[in-house]
């Protein structure tokens, strides 16, 4: 009985074994597989990254300058064909603006140019602010609606950058941007700009004005206010110059006061009581880009023509004439003016010396990388020590 016993209890646990063994190398083979499959996989992807890589290098267009330092990767080119790169600035404490810059052989462009009080570009340089169709459409040949129009900055909300002279005035350039404060002189008083847009020769420094700003008749159709909400419809493509009227309330009023105490001090009012009613000032309109011309005469043209819509929607009967006869020697016209808006403009400080501009370190003549040829075939490299 106990050797039977002892008979199957080694049946059993050679059972058991080999169960073991078998078990052992199934996971053998599956994890062959597997480390096999998944060597095999890396190494695919491994090739296809390489391959990713020096094709993207080959299309890759990076400026550099005559050091090898890299200005930065092409974003697009201009009308000229010279490459523009972007340019992140991060000088300024609310936050990262960027600019475009133009990239010729021997010096930098940029689409906004540079205003100055003097005929050789010195002194200080005033930029515009955010340029639109209808307040800057002419661009430097003198074509209209083909302007300086700067769309990146605008929608970026920040300054607009452009590309000046250096100090002393010499090519390549420098960036200037344009800051909070008001030009230190008016749009009458340019005398040159700094346009390095154009194709020429030397340096983009011209001898420019601006023409004279071309006047057009203010709207008053709302001038006399009727005290019913909504009812005078401003005219389609104007805007409202409630901003600038309100500057001169005060006089008006006073003026329109004594108008009113003038005629209606006459006999027609006090005996006959026809008097002139009260009149309260609504607003007037001035085409798109235009802006209200604040002249010396505003404020009588106002009340002047304040009055001549209250006589011309209004049965005033006797009085009327002499209403007439009152305002009439008011002198002044009302008229609006295309706005020029220019800021004061400051050189972008360098990251790595704040007291050098950020172009000031490249030295031209500039060029394009050449670009690395890319190949289809995985060449092993082996490391020091190995192989020749």
């Amino acid at each position: 009985m106990v050797a039977g016993h002892d008979s199957v209890t080694h049946a059993c646990r050679t059972r058991r074994r080999q169960g073991g063994f078998i078990i052992t190398i199934e996971l053998i083979l599956i994890t062959s597989i597997l480390i096999i499959g998944s060597l095999v996989g890396l190494a695919a992807i491994r090739d296809a990254l390489f391959k990713h890589y020096m094709t993207q290098q080959s299309r890759e267009l990076v400026v550099e300058d005559a050091n090898g330092r890299a200005l930065g990767e092409v974003f697009d080119v201009d009308e000229h064909d010279a490459p523009r790169i972007l340019y992140f600035d991060r000088s300024p404490p609310s936050g990262i603006n960027r600019a475009l810059i133009g990239i010729r052989d021997d010096r930098f462009s940029s689409r906004e140019p540079l205003y100055y009080a003097t005929p050789n570009c010195s002194g200080d340089p005033c930029i515009k602010s955010a340029s639109d169709e209808a307040t800057d459409s002419r661009d430097i040949a003198g074509d209209v609606n083909a302007g300086s129009v700067s769309y990146l900055h605008a929608l970026q909300g920040g300054p607009v950058y452009a590309i000046g002279p250096g100090d002393p005035a010499a090519l390549p350039g420098f960036l200037y941007r344009g800051t909070p404060q008001q030009c230190p002189f008016d749009g009458v008083d340019v005398q040159s700009r700094w346009i390095s847009q154009k194709v020429i020769a030397g340096a983009p420094c011209e001898q420019f004005t601006l023409d004279d700003p071309q006047s057009v008749q203010a709207d008053t159709t709302c001038l006399l206010s009727t005290g019913i909400v909504d009812l005078c419809t401003p005219p389609p493509g104007t805007v409202a110059q409630d901003d600038i009227l309100s500057n001169y309330i005060g006089p008006v009023d006073a003026l329109v006061d004594t108008t009113l105490g003038t005629v209606n001090a006459l006999p027609t009012c006090a005996l006959l009581g026809v008097c002139v009613p009260e009149v309260e000032v609504g607003t007037l309109y001035c085409p798109a880009g235009t802006s209200l011309d604040e002249d010396g005469d505003l404020v009588t043209a106002l009340v002047r023509t304040l009055f001549d819509q209250l006589r011309a929607t209004t049965d005033l009967g006797l009085i009327e004439p002499l209403l007439g006869a009152v305002t009439n020697t008011l002198p002044g016209e009302l008229t609006c003016s295309a706005v020029e808006d220019f800021q004061l403009a400051e050189s972008v400080p360098s990251a790595d010396d704040p007291t050098r501009n950020a172009l000031d370190a490249l030295v031209a003549p500039f060029q394009l990388r050449a670009p690395t040829t890319a190949s289809s075939n995985w060449i092993r490299t082996p490391p020091d020590g190995e192989g020749l």
